[in-house]
């Protein structure tokens, strides 16, 4: 048995105490770091730095997204904003195959667009989510105007999703082509405008999830 004074243990009762107030400051400061906030940019650059526990890999995709909205929901307030929804199909690098959906309002007189909320579904259910919180579409004056109509190249941020993109970060660029509405594209037998994405950028996955 250790014989300790009363100098020795209120000594070490003190220590002790400073030593678990010191710990749950440095446990605070790491939660805060990572908390998440309703910018999808900063926490974009939040979850940037945290390289210890996630891996940074390209993210490359192409995929067509075709028109399937009902231009009559007026969630978004009414013409000339419209509500739109765009599904599609395509393939992702660390995904293969995917499928897509996209949400998000239009103001049809200024080509401004907001609110874009964006799912993409690998062959094995695996689920990422992105979101563009503002962009434009602006005409498409590059070499390629014979085909494309219009163009948008707006911030897309990764904010988690299930399975391997579970608290999957990041972000790219759309680089995105629009047809024009009469250039349609038979698909699955209806005739849909369309858009072409050729997005690049960079994913963060958990590590032991990617």
């Amino acid at each position: 048995m250790f014989n300790l004074n009363l100098a020795t243990m209120k000594t070490l009762k003190r220590f002790l105490f400073l030593f678990a107030g010191a710990c749950l400051l440095v446990s605070c400061s790491k939660s805060d770091d990572i908390l998440p906030t309703n910018d999808p940019a900063e926490d974009y650059l939040k979850k940037a730095v945290v390289t210890t526990k996630t891996v940074t890999v390209p993210f490359k995709a192409h995929f067509t997204v075709w028109d399937h909205s009902d231009y009559s929901d007026e969630s978004c307030g009414g013409a000339p904003i419209f509500f739109l929804t765009m599904l599609g199909e395509g393939n992702i690098n660390h995904m293969g195959l995917i499928t897509t959906s996209m949400t998000f309002c239009l103001n049809g007189l200024t080509g401004e667009y907001w609110d874009t909320d964006c799912v993409f579904v690998a062959a094995n259910g695996d689920e990422l989510y992105a979101t563009i919180p503002t962009g434009i579409v602006i005409p498409n004056e590059e070499d390629n105007s014979d085909y494309y109509s219009s163009r948008f190249n707006d911030d897309m941020y990764f904010t988690g999703g299930t399975g391997r993109f579970e608290g999957a970060s990041g972000m790219a660029k759309t680089n995105a082509y629009v047809h024009d509405a009469t250039d349609v594209y038979k698909h699955k037998g209806d005739e849909l405008w369309y858009t072409d994405f050729f997005s690049t950028g960079e994913l963060i996955l958990v590590k032991g999830k990617h």
